[in-house]
This record gives structure tokens, sequence and C-alpha cells, in this order.
């Protein structure tokens, strides 16, 4: 199957995929949620049952983890891209203080994350979980009796992952792929998903470097906190003080540009291109820029 009729599944019918890059970790004991905050960029300011997206920083500002916390009763689920549960496991050594009681699990051995995205996506769950499915809000999840259902996605589609204990995974696998099937769509690959989470602006810490960047200029400021103190905030107030001057920029384009081509203004570059990929539903190129905080804003499309 072409990635282009992998595309359509998605955004046309449903579609299964595989999340196997990401890291699904736990932590539990009366802290867990004090030790999550102690690493996280944002105020964890979410009740059990929802999620919210914040981020680990390096001592530079850089994002080095795009985290899922998910609080849930005297634990919390954390959904982990970018860093492995070694690394994980280091930076809460680091920045925790060591009287906090929690314990950090490793759920990965023992479960797989399945997703189902797509307008029907909801249909698919609806038949295979149940009908009150619809229901469940953007951010939030659930226990059922094989695992845990999260309502996520970043494709600007209904989306849902599911983490399912591995005795489970291989049949759960087969009867979803079979309802997808039955709605006209198809399993896909994690290009697929990137494709119509790029269409939507979506951040992935795995496209286009962030190196020297921090949320400031990735444009993420929303998932920065200005309350408390975490790992990465000197250097954030360090280029807040020094005032920005780049921005991350999405944009369409005609078809041609491609990533890393330097964007030409009248006199001297304006800025680069950090991922570009062809959009079916645009006819054209959708991407991210880094640019001049001078031309970081909508209608520049003379550079492309």
């Amino acid at each position: 199957m072409s990635l282009e009729d992998e595309y359509r599944a998605v955004r046309h019918h449903a579609a299964l995929s595989r999340m196997d890059h990401v890291g699904l970790l736990r932590l539990v004991g009366d802290d867990a949620i004090e030790a999550v905050d102690a690493v996280c960029s944002g105020d964890l300011w979410v009740r059990d049952g929802r999620m919210l997206q914040t981020l680990i920083l390096d001592d530079r500002a850089q994002p080095v983890a795009d985290v899922y916390v998910c609080p849930d009763n005297d634990a919390c689920f954390l959904m982990v891209e970018g860093i492995t549960t070694e690394e994980l496991s280091e930076c809460l050594a680091r920045h925790v203080d060591p009287d906090l009681d929690f314990e950090l699990e490793d759920l990965d051995p023992k479960h797989e994350l399945l997703s189902v995205h797509g307008p029907y996506a909801w249909e698919v769950m609806s038949r295979w979980l149940t009908p009150d499915i619809i229901g469940l809000p953007y951010l939030s999840f659930y226990h059922f009796d094989l695992g845990v259902c999260f309502r996520a996605g970043k494709t600007g589609e209904f989306g849902y992952d599911l983490m399912l204990r591995n005795e489970h995974a291989s049949k759960a696998r087969s009867e979803l792929l079979e309802l997808v099937t039955s709605l006209d769509g198809a399993e896909v690959s994690l290009e697929a998903l990137d494709l119509c989470a790029l269409e939507n602006g979506f951040f992935s810490i795995r496209h286009g470097s962030v190196d020297g960047l921090t949320p400031i200029e990735l444009q993420l400021q929303w998932r920065v906190s200005t309350r408390k103190r975490f790992p990465g905030v000197a250097a954030i107030e360090e280029r807040r003080a020094r005032g920005i001057r780049r921005r991350l920029t999405h944009f369409v384009a005609a078809d041609g540009v491609k990533s890393d081509d330097v964007l030409q203004g009248p006199d001297s570059p304006l800025g680069e291109v950090m991922t570009a990929a062809f959009s079916p539903a645009a006819g054209g190129v959708v991407g991210t820029a880094l640019l001049d905080i001078s031309v970081a804003h909508p209608g520049i499309a003379e550079l492309f």
C-alpha cells in the first residue's frame, strides 16, 4: 500500500497502527505527581483521568522528550517520545528530591500500544469496546478489561491509543484490523500518521533538528510554566531576556520545496526549511520553516 493510500485511510476512513516509538511508563507512590512535576516544563494542572501534553528539556532548554502526563489516582502514566526509560530514570534521579516517595515502572515489556485513527475511528471503537466511547473527551483515558484506552492522537481526526497487556494484544489487533478494513480502512505506517500530524501543526520531536532551539522558537510556550523551576528554565529566561530572533512557522507551498532548503530574501537568507512533505489534501507541500522573526508570520508565500 502506498503512503497516499495510507494517508487516505486516516483522512477518510479508519486506520490501525502500532505505536512502537512511544514509551509507556508509570510512576507509583504518594509523591508520583510531584516527581513528574519536577522534570516537566508545564504546570501539571490536570486531574485524574485526564491527559496533559508537556515537555522535558535539557539544561539548554532544548526539548528531549514529548510527553503525555496521565494522573491515575496514586499513580501517573507517562507516554513518552524522544528518550528511553533509562534516560528518564537518570533525569528523575538528577532533578527530583530524593526524599519523595515514588517508583518508576517500565510498562513496555508487558504491554503493546496500538492506535486507531480517522473520522470513523469512533465507530471502530464503539463496535470493539463500547458505544459509550463517543462520549470520551479528547485528552482523557479510562481502564477496561484488557488495558487502558487513551483518547488522544495527533492527526486531527478521532484518535484512540490502546495500551494492551501482551497476552491480549494479538487477538485485539486482529479484531481491530477486521473492523477497520470493514470500513474501507487499513493498517498504516508511522509515516502516514506523521504526515497528518504535520498538516495539523503538531510538534514532533522526531522530525527536524531542535539543536539550539527552545520552546520559545518552537512556538511551544504554552507547554512552559512561568510559575516553577524545572530543567532548562534558566536558559528559557535568558532567551526571553535576549529576545527571540527566529521562529518555527508552518507553511503550505507548491511542490519542489524540501527539507534543508535555504529560504532567500532580497538581500540575505531569511531561514531554512526544517520539515517538508507532500500533502494530498493541499495538493502541494506542507512543512515547517525556521524563519527570521521579521518574516515569521502569515502571508509569506513568496519565500517558497
